[in-house]
């Protein structure tokens, strides 16, 4: 009898790992890009937001090819990192990398602007990002 082995194959943990060797990068890139932009011409556009989910969700069901849960955790959860780093940037720019001390402030003020819902743009803001998370997690898994 032959036996058939696709030694080509990844297993679990090997999938879970190309996905985090790919999001992570991904993720990191998508929010230096969109914070260096917004930093420059000092106009956001939260509506990038949905894009960026959309492409971490992307890039980890192509590069993982899991069809867990957990990579559409691991998606929404890079999601959410690229968003802070995004807003990190664009608000304080990339001298905030030069006193890595002050990040820890500056990321919870920025947390506490995200729940400042007293103007419209605002509240879209909040919806944007909530739109790229959940982007971000449903097309993270193969199906």
């Amino acid at each position: 009898m032959v036996k058939v082995y696709n030694r080509t194959a990844l297993t679990k943990k090997q999938r879970f790992n190309n996905a985090l060797i790919y999001g992570i990068p991904t993720a990191l890139g998508l929010g230096l890009a969109y914070g260096i932009i917004v930093s420059i011409i000092r106009v956001e556009f939260s509506i990038i937001f949905v894009g960026i989910g959309y492409l971490i969700g992307k890039v980890i069901a192509e590069k993982g090819r899991g069809v867990q849960t957990k990579f559409s955790i691991l998606a929404a959860i890079l999601a959410l990192f690229s968003f802070l780093i995004a807003d990190l940037i664009a608000i304080y720019g990339l001298r905030i990398l030069l006193f890595p001390q002050l990040i820890p402030s500056a990321l919870f003020s920025i947390l506490i602007n995200w729940l400042n819902i007293a103007s419209f743009s605002g509240i879209l803001g909040i919806i944007f990002r909530g739109v790229g998370i959940y982007y971000a997690y449903m097309n993270a898994k193969v199906v």
